[in-house]
């Protein structure tokens, strides 16, 4: 009896950490903040239309159907249609060799590796509908939003029929060259960013039980042995561009939701010494800015290594945001470069294709707060969310809407007078 007495206490002590666990990558304290501005009516302008476009977002949501990797319409060569798939975006048939190897065309995106016969929008959208949901139950309280976002998941993740096997083996394959390739482990880092913090909140939700928690910890523990110790994982730990950021990202985020904090601190540290390289003391990112969408992946660079320090203030680990010693780098260096460029009348001196200078308002304001500062204040005032001359079609706007609704409802700048 004494001994069933212990396991009991022992697995209830496991049941009520998980619930105390803190998300990732958001701040409870912000998000807290915000509900009650929304429920007393004393939310901003700004806070209040994004909340507005995150609840139309959910509502189109709650009537869209349940997503899985089976829908897929190939199925992997060697593989089952339980495992994901996607192409890689940057790579065409070659006009002088319609049956050859595909060939590389940066930063243009092929149509075929964006429809139903792969999963990379399948995963993309999913992981929108899932935080979404998540996000306008913990504000509204309303648990339709809560019961439709743990049927996604348990549909995507647990259900025998539906669900993914816990891998990237298959991920931004090239038709003639390879059948997946390490650089496609980018595809997952919605899976930390948007899943482990939705899977956080959502332990407090109605519908939620132990069943979820116990396979979503044992379906997350399998892939990040995967992201470890994968020939693909491996490779994609050593890429000294954005690739090896959101690997870290990924991995650390991982960790942090299966409760292995001496992984999410090894991941930081592999984050700084990269920086070091990554970021000159310009604050100009070379790798980055030598691709032809030179804006979005200076920006997209630093969105992994914001997301990292945030997670990383959490852990008690290094401080990316600061640098390490004189003479060196930290985010802000970076930031510090990027942030006149949220004004659209500034040219951009590089080439690129596109941009959407509202993407760095939610880091600088994110800078703000963990650093309990004012250092972008006039920047993000400035922001207005609208479409600029470079902008348009509806991917543009969605980024818009996101940038918002990350500012807005999860940094949340203080523009309150001293």
């Amino acid at each position: 009896m004494g001994r069933l007495v212990t396991v009991t206490l022992a697995l209830l002590l496991v049941c009520l950490c998980a619930r105390a666990q803190q998300p990732a990558f958001m701040d409870m304290r912000v998000l807290a903040e915000v509900k009650a501005q929304l429920q007393t009516h004393r939310a901003s302008a700004q806070t209040q239309l994004a909340w507005e476009e995150l609840q139309r977002q959910a509502d189109r949501a709650l009537d869209a159907p349940l997503m899985s990797v089976t829908e897929k319409g190939q199925v992997p060569l060697g593989g089952t249609r339980h495992d994901y798939l996607s192409i890689s975006a940057y790579w065409w048939p070659d006009p002088h060799n319609p049956q050859g190897r595909w060939i590389r065309r940066d930063g243009e995106i092929n149509p075929a590796s964006k429809n139903n016969q792969s999963d990379g929008v399948r995963l993309a959208a999913f992981t929108a509908r899932l935080q979404s949901l998540t996000l306008a139950w913990y504000f509204s309280g309303q648990p339709r939003y809560a019961q439709k976002a743990l049927e996604l998941m348990r549909h995507w993740f647990i259900e025998p029929e539906s669900r993914m096997n816990p891998n990237l083996n298959w991920a931004q394959g090239v038709p003639g060259m390879a059948t997946g390739r390490s650089t496609g482990i980018l595809d997952g880092r919605y899976f930390a960013t948007r899943v482990v913090d939705s899977l956080i909140l959502l332990r407090q939700a109605p519908g939620w039980h132990e069943s979820d928690e116990q396979q979503m910890q044992a379906w997350m523990t399998d892939y990040l042995g995967w992201l470890q110790n994968s020939p693909q994982g491996k490779r994609e730990a050593r890429a000294k561009n954005n690739h090896g950021s959101w690997y870290n990202v990924q991995v650390a985020g991982i960790a942090w939701y299966v409760r292995q904090p001496a992984t999410v601190r090894a991941q930081v540290t592999a984050a700084r010494a990269r920086m070091d390289h990554q970021i000159l003391a310009d604050g100009t990112q070379p790798l980055e800015l030598a691709r032809t969408r030179s804006f979005h992946y200076s920006i997209f660079n630093l969105q992994a290594l914001v997301a990292l320090a945030t997670l990383a203030d959490k852990s008690s680990a290094d401080d990316l945001w600061r640098p390490a010693r004189a003479g060196g780098v930290g985010i802000l260096t970076a930031l510090d470069f990027m942030a006149p460029w949220t004004d659209d009348n500034r040219v951009w001196p590089y080439p690129s294709r596109d941009r959407i200078s509202a993407r760095l308002i939610p880091l600088l304001s994110q800078a703000d707060n963990h650093l309990h500062s004012r250092r972008y204040r006039r920047d993000i005032e400035k922001a207005t969310f609208t479409p600029g001359q470079t902008d348009s079609g509806h991917a543009q706007r969605g980024a818009l809407i996101s940038a918002r609704r990350d500012t807005w409802l999860l940094a949340l700048p203080d523009f309150s007078p001293h």
